[in-house]
């Protein structure tokens, strides 16, 4: 029996990007057991195991994530070529991109009524965390990422640069005073900044005559939300230090204040990465919609 090594592909990337062989047959809309039935064929037919199964979880053996990273560009780029050949046909499918929780909340989810006008056939599934994800692991098309990249297999495209501000409470201003200068900032408290990934405080970052100087605050509070982050510098429990477009509203209303307007911080980067050479047509229309999105915060 001749087998359809192409449909054999789409089914084993969507088990890895659902994690679930009954999800994989809702979302292909066909039986449960011919799933179970692609993945016996498929590793029959490479002759290694792709996948540890169990009856609570699935996850990719060394080979599978080889097969898997292979796979998914080829599969998406035969889609692109049988789709260039259909007159006036649309983009279509799911969108699947991570990005942090101000970015989406604020900036993206807002706008994307917009989004869906112009590609009413795309489905987004957005997830949204301050933890930096792994696009292989986690089924990823792109991530919008914010600050310096680590190295990895992956494509990285600039959104521009995001402004970032220095503030407070007016409360813990009364209590600690306004500082003036860098040096002030030691008789400070400061709601530090976890990375989750590097496992490390993040530094306070400001431009002075001297060049760019890195800061430890001290300080009794280390969080890594951002939604938690804001609420602590509300409460007056320290400085903050984060996107403008995300305090603004804060200062403009005169909840948060903000200082040392003589020692800004160096404006950040903003990528967008997707996970090979080819972009592919959902990525790229994401991309340039988003671009204009962010053209006023960057």
């Amino acid at each position: 029996m001749q087998i359809n090594v192409y449909e054999l592909m789409r089914i084993f990337v969507e088990i890895v990007e659902s994690g679930s062989f009954s999800q994989t047959a809702e979302n292909l809309q066909i039986h449960r057991p011919a799933v179970t039935r692609a993945i016996k064929q498929l590793e029959q037919h490479t002759g290694v195991r792709l996948l540890h199964r169990t009856t609570r979880r699935i996850s990719l053996t060394p080979e599978g994530e080889e097969f898997y990273r292979s796979s998914k560009p080829l599969l998406e780029q035969t889609d692109n070529l049988l789709g260039s050949f259909v007159a006036g046909r649309s983009l279509c499918g799911q969108l699947r991109v991570d990005m942090p929780v101000s970015i989406a909340a604020l900036l993206v989810v807002p706008k994307l009524a917009d989004f869906y006008r112009h590609y009413p056939g795309i489905e987004v599934v957005l997830s949204s965390s301050d933890r930096r994800k792994d696009m292989l692991r986690d089924g990823l098309d792109c991530i919008v990422r914010v600050g310096p990249l680590d190295e990895g297999d992956y494509v990285a495209r600039s959104l521009g640069k995001i402004k970032l501000v220095t503030c407070a409470s007016p409360a813990y201003l009364a209590e600690y005073g306004v500082p003036e200068t860098l040096d002030d900032l030691q008789n400070h408290q400061g709601v530090n900044w976890f990375n989750v990934n590097s496992r490390q405080i993040m530094p306070w970052v400001f431009q002075s005559t001297s060049g760019i100087e890195e800061l430890n605050l001290p300080g009794k509070l280390v969080l890594d939300n951002s939604e938690v982050y804001i609420a602590a510098g509300l409460a007056g429990l320290g400085l903050l230090q984060g996107m403008d477009f995300f305090l603004r509203p804060y200062i403009n209303d005169g909840r948060l204040v903000e200082v040392l307007p003589g020692h800004p911080v160096p404006a950040r980067q903003l990528s967008l990465l997707y996970p090979h050479r080819h972009i592919s047509p959902k990525v790229r229309a994401f991309t340039q919609w988003l671009e204009t999105v962010l053209k006023a915060h960057t």
